[in-house]
């Protein structure tokens, strides 16, 4: 989404309610994490994850506030393709 922006090929309302979407479940799961009890051995992992799943909501709502933000769009893009390595390298290690 955030290249579709930083393209100009994706409409203000996509983002915005697609946004919206993608937003609230990362940040659900940020909340599911949270509240169920865990093992300590996957203490650390779990508050990287939490952490992680909440800095993607944000970086989504960034975009959803600055749809025409070309340039904010390619800075969020590439936050967000490092979220997916992070939480791609957080998985692996489970």
């Amino acid at each position: 989404m955030a290249e579709g922006v930083a393209g100009a090929r994706t409409k203000t309302t996509f983002v915005r309610v697609h946004g919206a979407e993608l937003s609230a479940q990362a940040l659900h799961e940020a909340e599911k994490l949270s509240d169920d009890p865990v093992a300590p051995s996957l203490g650390l992992p779990i508050r990287k994850a939490i952490r992680l799943a909440s800095e993607i909501g944000g970086a989504i709502d960034g975009l959803r506030v600055s749809p025409h933000d070309r340039t904010q769009a390619r800075q969020d893009a590439v936050e967000l393709h490092g979220f997916s390595e992070q939480a791609a390298t957080l998985a692996e290690g489970l």
